[in-house]
């Protein structure tokens, strides 16, 4: 068989179409067998047939290198759509994952916030929560003052004898609140007004106590300072000032409210407690005064301004001692670099000199208001006195011009008032409905008994004969 009517194969064919074109097979297979005839050309138009055929074979080739690439884009989109596919499912399988580890976390987060709340005071009011989650404490200051560890605000409801429900209740902070923690009362001031009690009741008092017992007594204050502190009384604080040329006395002006807040935590801090801890403690021993209105039938307790140091708790008078530390030791100082003696009992202080020390008197009054300026109090201008010897000088209720005396005249009052007393008996002698009438007698005569021993004693042998006569419980002994 002749080469040129030898069979071709299958992959021959399809080399022949892809290189000669589908048409041009055809044609010359169709001349080859005989179905088509060849057209008698003349050389010039046989060579323009070669050429258009050869330009035919070109574009079939660059047809179908179209047709090759246009079925490579066909399968790029279909494999970008894929791919495509593939990521957003890998995306949600992903965020699904997340969404899992997420709510899991937040599982987590909020058994653990509960059971932080159930172990610790959270919030306790508007302006006076900051620092509640900040437990960093000095104990090895706690530990040099011996002062209890507490690190936890469960712990101190613990240690005081309460539940941390009950902790919470009595520290937090309303400025309307609709339960009052304190009893209110006013009492009448020895030269004039009245001035306001607050007085704890039940729960907040075993607070205080625990307060004052387990930390406040702890600590010493300065030795100037007399009022308030056991084993010290009126006596004790006047005796240095006995015979002296001056008395110079100052009065600090609002002396409990004019300690905050801010001021009481900051003293618990400088103790060695947490910021968390001693705002808990300076809620404790504050509270605004507050006015009581109705409303709707209902009574509401209205602050009146910030919080301060109440009138009435056990631990405002040690917390005012333990603040004046650094006023005591300046006016000491002061005291002494002047030539004079210096004493503080609560809000007065004295001061008092000998003859040679009066011309610095002028410098140690300002330089007192100075300090006093300094260390967040104001001098009462009102109720400072400079007393010479020439007139009676009075320290905290006791003449000290020779030594430590009452005047006459107080004396007269109440001799006078023990005689009607055993004379008629107590009711009729309580002309002011003193609700503790035969307690106020026994406590001056105790009183008298410390300040004029002599004096004291008789006194005291005459309420031993009205006990008996009347029937009433012996408070003193002669």
């Amino acid at each position: 068989m002749s080469e040129e009517n030898k069979m071709l194969t299958r992959e021959e064919w399809i080399v022949k179409i892809q290189s000669e074109g589908k048409n041009e097979t055809i044609r010359s297979e169709m001349i080859r067998l005989g179905f088509w005839e060849a057209p008698h050309l003349s050389e010039e138009e046989r060579e323009q047939q070669a050429k258009e055929d050869e330009e035919y074979k070109e574009v079939q080739k660059e047809l179908q290198a179209l047709q090759k690439q246009s079925k490579q884009l066909k399968d790029i989109d279909f494999l970008l759509k894929e791919a495509r596919k593939r990521r957003i499912e890998e995306s949600k399988q992903r965020r699904a994952e997340r969404k899992e580890q997420r709510e899991k976390a937040q599982a987590e987060a909020k058994e653990k916030w509960e059971q932080y709340r159930e172990t610790h005071v959270i919030h306790v009011g508007d302006g006076v929560s900051s620092g509640l989650s900040s437990f960093d404490a000095d104990e090895a200051k706690l530990m040099q003052h011996k002062l209890p560890l507490i690190r936890s605000a469960l712990q101190l409801s613990e240690d005081m004898g309460f539940t941390l429900s009950e902790i919470k209740w009595l520290t937090y902070h309303r400025n309307t609140a609709t339960i009052n923690h304190y009893t209110r009362f006013t009492i009448p001031k020895k030269n004039g007004g009245n001035r306001e009690i607050s007085a704890p009741k039940t729960k907040l008092r075993k607070a205080q106590t625990w307060v004052k017992a387990n930390i406040l007594d702890n600590l010493a204050v300065h030795d100037a300072a007399y009022g308030f502190v056991n084993g010290k009384s009126t006596v004790n604080n006047a005796k240095p000032h006995i015979g002296k040329d001056a008395v110079i006395k100052f009065d600090l002006k609002d002396f409990f409210p004019s300690i905050s807040f801010v001021r009481v935590r900051g003293l618990f801090e400088s103790f060695g407690y947490s910021r968390a801890i001693s705002t808990l403690f300076a809620l404790i021993c504050t509270e605004p005064p507050r006015k009581e209105v109705e409303f709707d039938g209902k009574m509401y307790y209205v602050a009146m301004s910030d919080r301060q140091l109440p009138q009435g708790a056990c631990t405002s008078p040690t917390i005012t001692n333990l603040l004046c530390r650094r006023l005591d030791e300046k006016l000491t100082q002061l005291a002494t670099d002047k030539g004079f003696t210096y004493t503080r009992y609560a809000d007065d202080l004295t001061f008092s000199g000998k003859e040679e020390s009066l011309n610095q008197l002028g410098s140690l009054m300002n330089n007192v208001r100075s300090i006093v300026a300094f260390e967040g109090f104001v001098v009462n201008e009102e109720k400072t006195r400079v007393l010479r010897a020439g007139r009676r000088q009075r320290v905290t209720g006791i003449v000290v011009n020779e030594k430590a005396n009452l005047t006459r005249k107080d004396i007269r009052s109440f001799r006078a008032l023990l005689h009607n007393v055993e004379q008629r008996g107590l009711d009729e002698e309580n002309h002011k409905n003193h609700p503790h009438f035969w307690d106020y007698i026994n406590g001056y005569v105790s009183y008298v008994q410390m300040v004029r021993p002599d004096i004291g004693q008789k006194f005291a042998a005459q309420v031993l004969r009205i006990a008996e006569k009347y029937g009433l419980p012996v408070r003193v002994h002669a």
